[in-house]
C-alpha cells in the first residue's frame, strides 16, 4: 500500500472512530451501516482521482459527486436517473427532507429512529465532514487541521443533545487525533531515508524512539487531565435543541409533548413517516372522544401559544357532583413524555402517580416537577357533556366582565381578515350562527383541502396565506377558526392532544404519533367550553363527529378531492408493475435498474482510462446489494424445500418491519396477523393464515402444513407494497429495516461470544499464575527448613 492510499485508510478509520457520540442520538445501530458506507465510497472516490493523477480539486468533486450518489439512492425517493444520478425533482425532495429533519431536531427528544430527514441530515453532515477530513490528511498534508472535523463530528450530536451523550466518549476523538498526527509525522521521518541511533545503528520505521515514547506518554497524560477535568468541573450546558425550541412562538418559556412546543411536536409527530405507539386505552366509555393535553390561548401575530399554566389547585379540586354517566379509562403509557398528563373530557378524579396540579383557567393537568416520562400507568374519572345544537343556539357567549374574557378574544389586528370575517358572519346574530358560519368557510364544500404540506401565497400573515392556498392540516385549521371567532367577538382558543386513536377491541384503543391533532374549544354561556373541530374528517386518522356541529356536506365531486389515503397518481420511475397494477417482487420484476438512456448515448470519458476506474463501477451497485441480498433471502425462504410455517411466518415479519408495520414482540401470531391485515386490508385472508399457521406450529404437536403459504406471502408483500407511499416502498426495497435488524442481532452475537471467550481465557491464565505461585512458595519453605 502506497503512502496516500495508506493515509486515506487511517483518515477514513479515524473518522468513524469519532461517531460514537451518535450512539445516544439513535435508536439502535442501524444508522451505523449507512453512514460507515458514506465514508467508504468518499473515501474510495478521492483515493481513486489520487489514482488517476488528478489534483486537489478534481479529487474534491469526485468526492462531492460520490456523496451525491450516495444522497439520490438512499434518498432519492426514486427520482434519480438510474436512481444515483440526481435530478431537479431530487431536489426537490432533498428540501422536504431537510425541513423534515429540523422538525424532528426541534420536536423529538433522543434517542430517535434514524429514519427520514433526521437521517438526511446526518449523512450529509457526515458526507461533508468526511470530504474536508481527506482533504486535511491526505490531500494538503494539514492533519493539525483535521482536528477541527472530528471536533465537529464530536461537538455536533453534543450540542444538540448534551444529555444524551457521555464525556467519555471524547476518548476515542482524541485517540484518532493523535493517530492521524503520529501517523503524518511516521510518513514525513520516512520520507527522508534510512533512520539511524545516535550510536549509528541503522533501524526499521518500528523501532522505539526515545522522544516519540515521551510525546506519546505526555499525550495520554494530556488525554487522562483532560477527561478528569470533565468528570469534576461541574458544566451547565443547554443543548441547540433547547435554543431551537425556545425560539418558537416568539420567545419565552415553551411548553410541548415532549419538553418543547406542541405545534412542533404536532407537526414532527405527523410528519414521523413511521408510527409508534404512545398510549393504550382500556376505558368503559363506548365512544371515548378526544385527550385534551394543551389548551393554547394567547394570540399574537406569530399564531397561538399557551400562557405559563399556573397549577394552583390540587386534583381534589376535580372532584365533583354530576348527573352525568361518568366513564371510566385505564390509561398505559408507552413512550410519551411531557409535563402535562392527557385527560378525557371533563375529569373527576385523576389517579397519576407523582404530583400534579390543575390550571383553574384552562383545565390542564400540570405536573409539578413529574413529567409523564416516569408514568407508566394512570385512571381518569370524567364526565362526556354533550349539549344538543338547539341548546347552543339559545345560549349567549362569554360575558365581555369575565375576567377570562381579554385572555380569550384578544388578536392581531389584520384588516384583510377583518373584511374576510365581516363578509361571512354577515346576518349571524347569535354565537353559534358565527361558529358554524366560520366552520362552513373553512369545509372542502368551500374547497378547503387537508394536506400536512403548506404553501406560502406571499402574505404578510401566515394565516392569510393558508385561507389563500385553502392548504393544510390541523394546525392551520384549528389557529384560523379560533382567530377568525376571535375577530367575530367569540371567545374561542386552541387545544392540542391526540384524537379517538384505533379501536383494537369493544374496549381497547391504540394512539399512535400519527394521532397527535389540534381542534377548538369555543365558550358558551351554560355549557361552558364546547369541543368544534374544523379539519377535514378524511385527513384525521380517529377523527369524531361531534353531534351539535356536524362537518358540512362536500359540495364538490370526490373525485376532485382527493384525500391523504387516496392512492397517487402512477409514477413513470415506479419499480415494475404486473397485469393488476401490483408492484412486482424483486425476484419477479426483473432487474432493479432501468434500462439505458433512449438516446443510446454514453458521453465521452473526461479522463483518461485507469483500471482502478472499475472499482467504480462495482461502487455504483453498492446501493443495489441490500435489495438483491433481501431478495435472495426471501426466495430462499419461499423454496417448496425450505417451506414451513416458521419460515413462512419470519418472511411475514421482516415484510412488515421493512414496511414500517409495528408489531410488538409481546404479541401473538393472531394478535400479530390482525396488525397485518389492518395494515394490508386487501390481503386479510393472507395474514390470518399466516397467522394461524404459526400458532399451529407454535403450538399444536401436529404442527402445520405450509401449502399455500407461498402464495399467501406473494399476496401480503403486494397489499404492502400497493398500500405504502412511494418513500416507504423504496426504503424497503434498497434498505430493508429487517436487514439491518438481523446484522445488528449478529453483531450482537459475535461481541458475547468474544466475551465469553475472553472470560475463559482469563479464567485459564489466572488458574496457572495462582498454580505457579503455590510451587514457588513450597520451593522457598524447603530451602528454609533445611536451612
Amino acid at each position: 500500500m502506497n503512502g496516500q492510499r495508506h493515509a486515506t485508510v487511517v483518515a477514513a478509520a479515524s473518522l468513524a472512530l469519532t461517531l460514537t457520540p451518535l450512539i445516544g442520538i439513535f435508536e439502535g445501530l442501524g444508522w451505523a451501516f449507512p453512514v460507515m458506507l458514506t465514508i467508504a465510497v468518499i473515501a474510495v472516490a478521492g483515493s481513486l482521482m489520487r489514482a488517476a493523477g488528478r489534483g486537489q480539486g478534481l479529487q474534491t468533486l469526485a468526492m462531492a459527486a460520490a456523496l451525491m450518489v450516495v444522497l439520490t439512492a438512499g434518498f432519492g425517493d426514486g427520482t434519480g436517473l438510474l436512481f444515483i444520478v440526481p435530478l431537479p425533482a431530487t431536489f426537490a425532495n432533498w428540501g422536504l427532507l431537510v425541513q423534515e429533519g429540523v422538525q424532528s431536531i426541534i420536536a423529538n427528544t433522543p434517542p430517535v429512529e434514524a429514519t427520514g430527514g433526521i437521517m438526511f441530515l446526518t449523512i450529509l453532515g457526515v458526507g461533508v465532514v468526511a470530504i474536508l477530513h481527506d482533504m486535511f490528511v491526505v490531500g494538503l498534508r494539514t492533519p493539525a487541521l483535521a482536528g477541527l472535523t472530528l471536533l465537529t463530528m464530536y461537538l455536533v450530536p453534543v450540542s444538540v443533545a448534551p444529555e444524551a451523550t457521555a464525556w467519555f466518549w471524547f476518548i476515542l476523538p482524541a485517540v484518532a487525533y493523535l493517530w492521524i498526527l503520529g501517523d503524518d509525522n511516521l510518513r514525513r521521518v520516512s520520507s527522508f531515508g534510512h533512520r539511524f541511533t545516535g550510536t549509528g545503528q541503522l533501524v526499521g520505521r518500528s523501532f522505539p524512539s526515545p522522544l516519540a515514547r515521551t510525546a506519546r506518554w505526555s499525550a495520554t497524560g494530556f488525554v487522562a487531565l483532560t477527561l478528569l477535568g470533565l468528570t469534576v468541573v461541574p458544566a451547565n450546558t443547554s443543548g441547540l435543541i433547547d435554543n431551537v425550541a425556545d425560539g418558537i412562538g416568539g420567545g419565552g418559556e415553551s411548553y410541548g409533548l415532549g419538553d418543547v412546543n406542541p405545534w412542533a411536536q404536532l407537526s414532527g409527530s405527523l410528519t414521523r413517516p413511521e408510527e409508534v405507539d404512545v398510549l393504550r386505552v382500556t376505558t368503559d366509555d363506548p365512544n371515548p372522544r378526544y385527550l385534551k393535553m394543551h389548551v393554547l390561548d394567547e394570540l399574537t401575530s406569530d399564531g397561538f401559544a399557551p400562557n405559563e399554566y399556573d397549577g394552583t389547585e390540587d386534583l381534589d379540586s376535580l372532584d365533583r357532583d354530576t348527573n352525568l354517566n361518568v366513564y371510566t379509562a385505564d390509561i398505559e403509557n408507552l413512550v410519551l413524555e411531557a409535563p402535562v398528563a392527557p385527560v378525557y373530557g371533563d375529569p373527576v378524579s385523576l389517579d397519576v402517580p407523582g404530583d400534579w396540579r390543575v390550571d383553574p383557567d384552562t383545565g390542564v393537568i400540570v405536573g409539578d416537577g413529574s413529567d409523564m416520562g416516569d408514568v407508566a400507568r394512570y385512571e381518569v374519572r370524567y364526565t362526556d357533556p354533550a349539549p344538543d345544537a338547539e341548546t347552543l343556539a339559545a345560549a349567549g357567549g362569554m360575558d365581555p366582565g369575565d375576567d377570562r374574557w381579554e385572555a380569550n378574544t384578544a388578536h392581531p389586528d389584520v384588516p384583510e381578515l377583518s373584511a374576510i370575517v365581516a363578509a361571512e358572519t354577515e346576518g349571524a346574530g347569535t354565537v353559534h350562527e358565527k361558529v358554524l358560519a366560520i366552520q362552513r368557510f373553512l369545509s372542502v364544500a368551500n374547497g378547503f383541502t387537508y394536506s400536512l404540506e403548506t404553501e406560502d401565497a406571499g402574505n404578510d400573515e401566515a394565516i392569510l396565506d393558508f385561507l389563500d392556498t385553502k392548504q393544510g392540516y390541523c394546525q392551520q385549521y384549528a389557529a384560523a377558526m379560533a382567530w377568525m371567532l376571535r375577530e367575530a367577538g367569540v371567545a374561542a382558543r386552541v387545544v392540542v392532544g391526540l384524537s379517538q386513536g384505533t379501536r383494537l377491541d369493544g374496549s381497547e384503543w391504540v394512539l399512535t404519533s400519527h394521532d397527535y391533532h389540534a381542534w377548538v374549544e369555543v365558550y358558551y354561556d351554560g355549557p361552558g367550553w364546547v369541543t368544534f373541530d374544523p379539519t377535514p374528517a378524511t385527513g384525521v386518522p380517529g377523527s369524531v363527529t361531534f353531534p351539535w356541529a356536524t362537518e358540512p356536506a362536500e359540495g364538490q365531486d370526490p373525485v376532485e378531492e382527493p384525500s391523504e389515503n387516496d392512492v397517487s397518481p402512477e409514477d413513470p420511475t415506479a419499480a415494475p408493475t404486473d397485469d393488476a397494477g401490483q408492484t412486482l417482487p424483486p425476484e419477479e420484476g426483473g432487474t432493479e435498474v432501468p434500462g439505458t438512456d433512449a438516446s443510446g448515448s454514453t458521453g465521452g470519458a473526461a479522463l483518461p482510462f485507469h483500471p482502478a476506474w472499475l472499482s467504480l463501477l462495482l461502487l455504483l451497485a453498492v446501493p443495489f446489494l441490500p435489495a438483491l441480498w433481501r431478495g435472495a433471502v426471501r426466495k430462499r425462504r419461499l423454496k417448496t424445500a425450505n417451506l414451513t410455517a416458521a419460515t413462512a411466518w419470519d418472511e411475514a415479519m421482516d415484510l412488515a418491519m421493512d414496511y414500517g408495520v409495528s408489531i410488538p414482540e409481546s404479541y401473538t401470531p393472531r394478535q400479530a396477523a390482525g396488525v397485518l391485515a389492518t395494515a394490508a386490508p386487501g390481503a386479510r385472508d393472507a395474514a390470518n393464515a399466516l397467522g394461524s399457521a404459526m400458532a399451529l406450529h407454535r403450538y399444536s404437536p401436529r404442527g402445520a402444513d405450509p401449502g399455500g403459504l407461498a402464495d399467501a406471502l406473494r399476496d401480503l408483500y403486494a397489499e404492502l407494497d400497493r398500500q405504502a407511499e412511494p418513500r416507504v416502498k423504496y426504503r424497503a426495497m434498497f434498505w430493508p429495516a429487517s436487514l439491518i435488524a438481523r446484522f445488528s442481532a449478529d453483531r450482537a452475537e459475535q461481541s458475547a461470544r468474544m466475551a465469553r471467550r475472553s472470560a475463559r481465557t482469563s479464567d485459564r491464565v489466572r488458574s496457572a499464575l495462582r498454580r505457579r505461585r503455590r510451587s514457588n512458595n513450597r520451593d522457598r519453605h524447603g530451602v528454609g527448613g533445611r536451612a
